[in-house]
């Protein structure tokens, strides 16, 4: 390597030998992750081994064993229960297939094989396993994952036909669905259809076809346009409109003119009042925090229904902040206990669930049964971190986490929707090895309007609206979020006993419960307000979004004694997936509120981890709704109402007739002729009560 004739240079080694000995690090590491991987799926076996054996000398049910193991594994990895999940059925399955564990943990498997191998033969006999075990292994070593899917069915096939078709059977029945996948780049999600083999042909075969239905001359490129073919085949479409320049020219022109207009969106969208107005390009997002692009959410709301969600800045809790089980304060020098701090669902004041009929707008209080002047257990009102914004605005059901603005919400022709809140900006605080500028991360309800008709949106000129700046840059929000969870932890962990959460007791603070409060199913509005304020499941890592999970009481429900146990109020119910949900009820996992909505999860081994709310969850004053005036103040019970004046004989309106109705006057003329109809029987009840042996006389 050196010139005989003393410290020469070094001679440079051939390209070749370098690029080699590169690929030979790459091979080893290869098997090394492989081995990795293996020692992982040993250690989770060790772990339910000793679990189950400890359920069995306690006479547990192995069941919920197993459950909270995947729990605590889903945790460890900082990954999904479907992650965790795979991990477990590999663990279980490589019992019966000696020879695949053997080159799994000697390296010579990645975890791709190993997963294809495991998931298609863990439903064979045991001597089918034996007789087509070596040669799938052979295959294993060379054939990648879809390759190998088909030649182990054709191996299983030629040794046990009758088994293999069993198995096709059971598979349908199991393993047959659809799942959106939303881990692709750049706003890309994946639909996943498990189908049968024959199915899948089929279906492509018709996507095949559909696409062919457009030009040679088509720009688009084939993976768009069979995208393009899937959704007009959903929408029971024939044809595609082919988008090539030839117009009437163009040999496919006029196949689609008798294909009907596809139905309104079925979607719910949470967008900023500013980003519908063309003035910031902030995006909207799904429920599940899915981002859309703004653009896209003007064209959905100018044919959706409408709700207006009124919010508030606050400041994000830090645990110094606010009660969280160790004192009696919440936050902001109230007692939690006095008469004056209302619970979330409002009781008999107004609150998420007092819809009814003439509640919403601005006078029935929000969610959070809270207003603009509601302190919450972070201290914040309208100047502690925003102001309540005011102003019409439109919008669903879901709730912005910084600027309220419109919401777009689902129903038939799509549900838009918008919030419009208050101000935002930098809140100075000592935060640690933080910024002292530490931004207002969260927003709390404080009105929740109706559900309104489609609306047009004003013309404004959108060149550039994609550079436009957010309308209230929150820098460094991510961080934020993680070093308050690290905080969260932190502070429990110098006094456990802070972990019994802020009410443990279940009643938010309040000394009485309202009728809802003690009634085990949570109303439209609660349940809405839950969802919106966390999107996803709140156990740790899980992404199931809440309108598909199941609303958790976090301190039991006493069906026997309601008014003991714990209340059905928003601070005390949260989104979890049935999965989840079945973990805490079994005891292998908890869960309570800490200050500001934020979810502590923990279990027996000292695994904690902190959930933060999308919306906040605050613990304000009852709110004290104004109470409508009767039009008639001076008028005698013996005098006919103006239902009985001028609507006598009509059907009164109902809430859909009124949201049906097309335009303005006609929306205005219904709501009208309801008030009157109410009032009338607010009269008629009265009358009752006046002189009931007039209208309920005795049964003779």
């Amino acid at each position: 390597m050196f010139d005989t004739g003393g410290w020469g240079a070094a001679e440079t080694p051939p390209v070749d030998d370098c690029i080699a000995g590169f690929l030979d690090v790459i091979a080893l590491n290869r098997v090394n992750e492989n081995l990795a991987r293996a020692a992982t799926v040993l250690a989770y076996c060790d772990v339910l081994e000793m679990r189950l054996e400890a359920a069995e000398a306690a006479g547990g049910d192995p069941g919920e064993t197993v459950r909270g193991a995947l729990c605590d594994l889903a945790v460890t990895m900082t990954g999904t229960r479907r992650d965790a999940s795979v991990v477990h059925d590999v663990a279980e399955r490589l019992h019966r297939m000696p020879l695949t564990a053997l080159r799994f943990v000697t390296g010579s498997f990645d975890w791709s094989t190993v997963v294809t191998i495991t998931s298609v033969l863990h439903r064979a006999s045991d001597e089918t396993i034996a007789k087509i075990e070596y040669e799938v292994c052979a295959a294993g070593g060379r054939m990648r994952p879809q390759a190998l899917r088909n030649r182990i069915w054709r191996l299983w096939m030629k040794a046990d036909p009758v088994g293999a078709a069993a198995a096709r059977e059971a598979a349908k029945s199991e393993e047959v669905g659809v799942r959106i996948d939303r881990t692709g780049p750049g706003g890309i999600a994946s639909l996943i259809a498990k189908i049968t083999d024959l199915e899948a042909a089929e279906a492509d075969a018709l996507i095949t076809e559909i696409v062919g239905t457009v030009c040679k001359r088509d720009p688009r490129s084939t993976g768009t346009l069979r995208a393009a073919g899937l959704m007009a085949l959903l929408h029971g479409e024939h044809s595609l409109a082919c988008q090539c320049d030839r117009g009437d020219d163009c040999p496919v022109a006029g196949a689609v003119d008798d294909i009907p207009p596809r139905r309104g969106h079925l979607l719910q969208i949470v967008v900023a009042v500013e980003t519908l107005l063309g003035l910031s390009s902030e995006p909207a997002t799904l429920p599940d925090g899915t981002p859309i692009d703004p653009e896209v959410a003007r064209i959905v709301a100018t044919d959706a229904k409408w709700q207006a969600l009124l919010t508030e800045l606050v400041e994000m809790l830090k645990p110094e902040q606010g009660n969280t089980g160790d004192g009696g304060s919440n936050g902001d020098g109230r007692d939690v206990d006095g008469p004056d701090s209302g619970g979330l669902d409002g009781g008999p004041e107004g609150g998420p669930d007092d819809g009814g009929a003439d509640d919403g707008g601005a006078d029935g209080g929000g969610p959070d049964g809270g207003g603009p002047d509601g302190g919450g257990p972070d201290g914040g009102g309208p100047d502690d971190g925003g102001s309540a914004g005011g102003g019409p605005s439109h919008s669903g059901r879901g709730q912005s986490p910084r600027d309220s603005g419109p919401s777009s919400g689902h129903s038939d022709p799509g549900q838009t929707g918008s919030h419009s809140g208050g101000g935002s900006g930098m809140q100075s605080s000592s935060f640690g090895p933080f910024s002292t500028a530490v931004p207002s991360l969260l927003r709390r309800v404080v009105g929740l309007g109706r559900v309104r008709g489609a609306a047009q949106l004003p013309s404004v000129r959108l060149e550039g609206a994609h550079c436009l700046p957010p309308a209230a840059p929150l820098l460094g929000e991510e961080s934020v979020r993680d070093g308050l969870v690290a905080r969260w932890l932190a502070w429990i962990a110098e006094r456990p006993e802070r972990a019994r959460g802020i009410f443990p007791d279940g009643h938010g603070g309040e000394s009485a419960p309202s009728r809802s409060a003690v009634t085990y199913l949570p109303g439209a509005r609660v349940a809405a307000f839950v969802r919106a304020a966390y999107r996803t499941c709140t156990f740790p890592n899980c992404d199931v979004p809440a309108a598909r999970c199941q609303i958790d009481h976090l301190v039991p429900f006493d069906h026997d004694d309601p008014g003991r146990g714990g209340w059905t109020i928003v601070t005390n119910l949260q989104p979890v997936c049935v999965f989840h949900h079945q973990a805490k009820t079994s005891g292998a996992w908890s869960a309570v509120m800490l200050a500001g909505g934020a979810i502590l999860w923990s279990n027996s081994l000292g695994l904690r981890r902190v959930t933060l709310p999308e919306l906040s969850i605050a613990t304000p004053r009852a709110s004290r709704r104004r109470r409508r005036v009767s039009s008639r103040p001076g008028a005698s019970l013996l005098e006919p109402t103006r239902w009985e004046l001028e609507y006598s004989g009509c059907t009164p309106p109902t809430l859909n007739d009124c949201r049906s109705a097309t335009t303005d006057i006609d929306r205005n003329e219904l709501a009208e002729k309801r008030r009157a109809y109410l009032e009338h029987c607010r009269v008629v009840h009265a009358r009752v009560r006046y002189d009931r042996a007039r209208y309920d006389p005795p049964p003779f």
